[in-house]
């Protein structure tokens, strides 16, 4: 079989992937991290018209995702949040949940899907990107260019809390954004 046939490749998530979605969560994250379907759905509705969430596939096996959304820190959605109302003008491009199944950890799939958000920010013309880290995971996070900032923004040590006591908020500038949304 030719290599370029077992490359995972990325596609935009939607509802219909939900189900692959969740069963790769499970994989990926203990008990308390994981969100209910509706929560999901209610992410990738409202991030559609941004074309911000991805998915990477070999074949018809799910390896990874990471869903993202255009976001202010103060509508920042809470973990397992049933809905979710994004700004009219968002101040960045919050990665919400990334997870690479145990099948496609070394395949570089986590870093191809970053390259994608950061992309994809500048296409939005964001200038920075942030996540909650959570499990542990801030080494890894710092080796893709995000930091904790110094003082966190109003609201948003309230929308930590959601996360557990353990989450970090972490930023990175997105260089070269094209134009405001």
């Amino acid at each position: 079989m030719c290599s370029e046939m077992n490359d995972p490749e990325l596609r935009l998530l939607s509802a219909a992937d939900v189900p692959a979605v969740l069963a790769l969560q499970a994989q990926c994250y203990g008990p308390e991290f994981l969100e209910s379907a509706q929560a999901f759905r209610a992410k990738l509705e409202a991030s559609a018209p941004h074309r911000c969430s991805w998915m990477a596939w070999r074949g018809s096996e799910p390896l990874a995702y990471l869903v993202s959304l255009p976001v202010c820190e103060q509508s920042l959605p809470a973990l397992d949040a049933p809905s979710v109302s994004l700004p009219a003008v968002p101040r960045l491009l919050y990665l919400h949940d990334l997870a690479v199944a145990p099948a496609g950890r070394s395949l570089g799939l986590g870093r191809r899907l970053v390259a994608q958000v950061l992309e994809r920010a500048q296409a939005l013309g964001l200038t920075r990107l942030g996540l909650v880290a959570v499990q542990g995971s801030v080494p890894y996070w710092q080796a893709q260019g995000f930091a904790e900032p110094v003082a966190l923004a109003e609201g948003l040590a309230q929308k930590l809390a959601s996360f557990g006591a353990d989450a970090r908020w972490m930023e990175r500038t997105v260089q070269g954004a094209a134009r405001p949304i």
